[in-house]
């Protein structure tokens, strides 16, 4: 772990010691929150089949769009057998046990993004592909990596480096949700000046096993950033605010009630959410932001509460409190926190919530600096009991220098260097696929007290910095102090019953 976060020039630690596993009495935890152990290190995951993949022909050494179209330039080419599973993110999860569907946001940078379905009947290690919909583009990168073997006279091979399609925001975020006997797929709307103000689009989807997504169009119906003027389609949810995505259904609830993330993007600046300088990221991180090349985040994210009684037309319950601060510029108060994530319906009438959040250090609002653990008595007020200082999967640790007061970034002479995350993560040392995120949990009961997390990683922060190892499905298998109840999150069926 010697590498820094951000490309900070200061000092890195590893965690020492190994991880107890199943060492713990558990009977003695039942009257308190869940304590997570984890049962094996996480590992990258594997996909047969489907689109291309970072790994196919050269990708990996950082050619972006090498092996992405045959010769010729015009016909996309596969993933011809068994890949690491990336450039794929923000995955869904449903099913228990080994068998599993799953649905990813599939994104290679700046070239293409769609919405692939796959399952896995060995617990998230391996998936088969089974669908692919949405599609931004089928067209070919505009000028690509020159295979070496080509003939050097043949179009389309002007550049030797990395020229693509210029964008990726076609659609993502999805989720699935079968209510009064109709399938949903949401999905939210990338293109400029839609992203985030938008409502989500939905489409009618009739699964078959080979087909889970039967029914949505194969490529994208919504504006895209070079048709960002076209009006929303008329088939979009109302009722939600700001919506960035759905993270999940609450189990046993009627009418069905969601938790989704609302984005309100540059909302500390002005507007209901503005802030005073001293609560912007900006002003109290410029300097560290500065030395480390990364522009600064000005948005404002909460998870919110919502209600619906056709899959369309939502209520809007309020936002979920205890889990993010969006006034807070110390380096371990969680900001931000990510669309994705998992519910859990505990034997007690408690919920459980896999979530992800970051911090001013990071610079963004999709909040992926570390996964983290809450629980509520009533879905509106959350105790952490995994956050940024005892994380379940943090990205590499790093010592700062920040004010004793504030927690922000300074190198005034009473400067404290302050280690985030303070202890070791459930999960262990952080690994390199997920070295620079780490995001997006969503988690299948494996059996009473066990759960397979399938989330999300890149190597470095910005795919760009890392262009064959990022958007890398991982898996992870924890162990609860204490019985898991089965419920929604074996089925798609979610109307509450």
């Amino acid at each position: 772990m010697k590498k820094l976060l951000m490309g900070v020039a200061i000092a890195t630690v590893v965690f020492a010691g190994a991880l107890a596993v199943h060492a713990q009495d558990d009977s003695k935890n039942d009257d308190g929150p869940i304590r997570w152990t984890r049962n094996s290190a996480p590992t990258t995951t594997t996909i047969k089949g489907g689109p291309w993949t970072l790994e196919q022909s050269g990708a990996a050494n950082g050619l972006k769009s090498a092996g992405y179209c045959d010769k010729a330039g015009v016909n996309q080419i596969g993933n011809p057998g068994t890949e690491r599973m990336e450039p794929y993110y923000f995955p869904t999860i449903f099913g228990h046990g080994k068998h599993l569907q799953g649905y990813f946001d599939y994104r290679p940078k700046d070239t293409d993004e769609a919405v692939v379905a796959a399952k896995s009947d060995d617990g998230g290690l391996s998936w088969v592909f089974q669908q692919e919909i949405l599609e931004l583009r089928k067209t070919c990168p505009t000028d690509y990596q020159k295979d070496p073997d080509a003939d050097k006279d043949v179009p389309p091979y002007a550049d030797p480096n990395n020229a693509d399609n210029v964008d990726d925001d076609g659609q993502g975020h999805q989720y699935v949700i079968t209510i009064s006997g109709t399938t949903y797929l949401y999905t939210l709307i990338r293109a400029v000046n839609h992203i985030d103000s938008d409502q989500l689009l939905y489409h009618i989807v009739t699964p078959t096993p080979d087909q889970p997504l039967m029914g949505a169009p194969t490529l994208t119906d919504a504006p895209t950033d070079s048709t960002s003027a076209n009006p929303e389609p008329s088939f979009h949810t109302t009722g939600l605010l700001n919506p960035d995505g759905i993270l999940g259904v609450v189990p046993g609830l009627s009418p069905l009630t969601i938790i989704y993330e609302q984005k309100v993007l540059s909302g500390d600046l002005a507007g209901k959410y503005a802030l005073p300088a001293s609560q912007q990221c900006q002003t109290a991180w410029g300097p560290y932001y500065t030395n480390v090349g990364i522009s600064t985040n000005d948005d404002v994210t909460f998870l919110r509460l919502a209600q619906t009684t056709n899959g369309i037309d939502f209520t809007d319950l309020g936002p979920l409190t205890g889990l993010n601060d969006p006034t807070t510029v110390a380096i371990n108060g969680t900001r931000w926190l990510a669309t994705a994530g998992t519910i859990l319906k505990l034997k007690d009438g408690r919920y459980g919530l896999f979530y992800s959040g970051g911090s001013c250090i990071d610079g963004d609002s999709d909040a992926f600096h570390y996964i983290g653990y809450a629980e509520s008595n009533d879905l509106h007020h959350w105790h952490v009991v995994n956050g940024f200082d005892n994380p379940i999967v943090s990205v590499f640790p790093v010592t700062v220098p920040v004010d004793p007061t504030t927690g922000a970034y300074s190198t005034a002479v009473n400067a404290t260097n302050e280690l985030i995350p303070a202890n070791e993560p459930v999960v262990g040392d952080t690994q390199g696929f997920f070295a620079g995120r780490t995001y997006a949990p969503s988690g299948a009961i494996a059996g009473k007290d066990d759960l397979t997390v399938i989330f999300a990683g890149y190597h470095t922060t910005k795919p760009k910095n890392g262009l064959g190892d990022y958007r890398t499905i991982g898996r992870v298998s924890l162990h609860s102090s204490q019985p898991l109840v089965f419920g929604d999150e074996d089925a798609h069926d979610n109307d509450g019953n």
